[in-house]
């Protein structure tokens, strides 16, 4: 990965050809991150296009006064470009009643989690909606924000741990995007399978363990960290 920061001061005194070299050099992010994003129905060569402009913003838009690596800061811009044009190219979008119905299960949620003082079932949020459970796991699916690289998973005896400290990766670039793109499997997740393969593979859970913790069967745990880790091949293509 080159050294940035020389031609980063020159691009911040407004050197053009210092901009443009610096986009060249850092090409690599882009061709590294567009592959991940290959089999999707487009040509690399026009992915790695989108992710370039999203390469030339972080150039135009890096402060060092950031105090990280440009590549930190440029490859969440860089996939964020590739993910708006697959987005707004015709990716499935969520409709208003799946909106509508997530957000009625919600609040029930919530409702029950105060009355009960516990996280509430999926079949005890849909008999308080009267939504089918059905429909509310897939409103739920279809409305779940996509999770954080910096989501705690563990904290005990005065140490925290991160998502992004359970990451490795053979080489800096690699290593970042590799960070990164916690964000976007975690993203194909609902809340509640997000939760189970956190415990499961982060915290070391039993099945067992965390139908205790979570109110439900093992059993239905069970189905739900089958289901997560399907998604998550079917996203990465594996």
């Amino acid at each position: 990965m080159p050294d940035n920061t020389a031609l980063m001061e020159r691009v911040l005194k407004g050197d053009k050809q210092a901009e443009n070299t610096m986009v060249e050099q850092n090409m690599g992010l882009v061709h590294s991150i567009a592959r991940r994003f290959s089999g999707r129905g487009y040509e690399l060569d026009d992915l790695i296009q989108i992710g370039a402009i999203g390469l030339i913003k972080a150039v135009k838009k890096f402060n060092p006064d950031f105090e990280v690596q440009f590549s930190t800061y440029a490859v969440p811009m860089i996939m964020g470009e590739i993910k708006r044009f697959l987005r707004d190219d015709g990716a499935v979008k969520i409709s208003r009643t799946l909106k509508e119905t997530a957000l009625k299960g919600r609040r029930c949620e919530e409702i029950l989690r105060r009355r009960l003082c516990r996280e509430p079932t999926i079949s005890e949020v849909a008999e308080e909606s009267g939504i089918p459970a059905q429909n509310l796991v897939e409103a739920f699916d279809a409305a779940a924000p996509p999770g954080s690289i910096y989501e705690n998973v563990y904290s005990g005896g005065g140490k925290e741990i991160n998502l992004v400290d359970m990451l490795g990766g053979e080489g800096i670039e690699d290593n970042v995007i590799n960070k990164v793109l916690v964000d976007e499997i975690l993203s194909v997740l609902s809340k509640r399978e997000r939760e189970v393969i956190i415990f499961r593979y982060f915290r070391g859970k039993t099945q067992s363990e965390i139908a205790k913790y979570i109110g439900v069967s093992q059993v239905q745990v069970s189905r739900i960290e089958k289901k997560a880790l399907e998604r998550i091949r079917s996203s990465v293509g594996v």
